[in-house]
């Protein structure tokens, strides 16, 4: 399971608060609600509304992530990923594990991937195509189902933001590709 960091007073009960209520929206068989998208942005949008919320998040790390929520691995965790220079990550799923990333800070270039016939989920093709590109601004949060192929740069750093899984994904089997060819790596 991924260490879950002490929060401080201020923090600890928000987060809580926050994991529980979204626990609410997913199922006993690990899968989200048809809602849980538009729910997890209002939930993190009035969290975010809290300029110390915010400010004690930012203080956690500039650079690389953390779990801030996670007492179990097989169900929800929070983490919270920060990274003060332009950086672009190659296309991954995350196995069979479903995700939700909120912007906090900065800016997210998010591309979803397809495979090449079109399909999505794409994380059982050998080779996958782009699909869409969102420039993801802070209060926007956007849901992959499990098997979603996508990747994500920050041209213009500093950027943060809160990644929801439904499982512990330092324990998962997944799938990568390359960001020129679209070839598994």
């Amino acid at each position: 399971m991924s260490h879950v960091i002490q929060l401080d007073d201020d923090l600890s009960p928000s987060i809580s608060a926050l994991a529980h209520a979204l626990s609410a929206e997913i199922s006993d068989d690990n899968v989200p609600s048809n809602s849980f998208e538009n729910i997890a942005n209002t939930l993190l949008n009035g969290l975010l509304n809290f300029p110390k919320i915010k400010s004690k998040l930012s203080q956690l790390l500039s650079d690389g992530n953390a779990c801030i929520w996670g007492e179990d691995s097989n169900k929800l965790q929070i983490l919270y990923h920060a990274t003060s220079t332009p950086n672009t990550g190659k296309p991954h799923d995350h196995g069979s594990s479903w995700a939700l990333y909120f912007q906090v800070t900065g800016v997210t270039t998010m591309n979803i991937y397809k495979d090449k016939n079109g399909n999505k989920p794409a994380n059982k093709a050998t080779k996958v195509v782009l699909d869409q590109t969102i420039e993801m601004q802070p209060g926007i949060g956007i849901y992959f189902p499990p098997g979603s192929v996508h990747s994500a740069s920050h041209p213009t750093a500093p950027a943060s933001w809160i990644r929801l899984t439904g499982q512990d994904l330092t324990q998962l089997s997944r799938q990568a590709y390359d960001a020129e060819t679209g070839a598994r790596i």
